[in-house]
């Protein structure tokens, strides 16, 4: 997941959070006798539980080791390479992205029988 895209959904969850809150703020004091009062703040009181639990859980469901999802990463990434490389024929590069992916996977091996300690965010 990129930077950006991290970024993005956590602002998305805060809007979320937010415009539960603004809903139900505005439904509590501005639209006391709408019609669909009850659905309103249904729909608001709904959209702050689901951008406060999003929010929470990425807090709560830290990842603990890093360099594993890293290398986690370079194996995907990898694996797309050697498919590419098979089926465009180009044998040499298939044999450098094999030997790649060999290497990749000893590092995780390596990376997941040892804990690391991750500085704090």
């Amino acid at each position: 997941m990129t930077a950006s895209y991290a970024a993005s959904r956590n602002m998305l969850d805060r809007l979320l959070a937010l415009a539960g809150l603004v809903i139900v703020v505005v439904e509590i004091y501005a639209l006391v006798d709408a019609p669909l009062h009850a659905l309103l703040l249904a729909f608001g009181v709904l959209l702050i539980y689901v951008g406060t639990w999003r929010f929470v859980g990425r807090l709560l469901h830290r990842r603990m080791n890093r360099v594993l999802r890293e290398q986690i990463d370079t194996f995907i990434s990898l694996a797309r390479d050697l498919y590419t490389h098979r089926t465009n024929g180009d044998s040499a590069r298939f044999l450098e992205t094999k030997a790649a992916l060999r290497d990749t996977t000893e590092r995780i091996i390596s990376a997941a029988s040892s804990y690391q300690e991750q500085p704090e965010e």
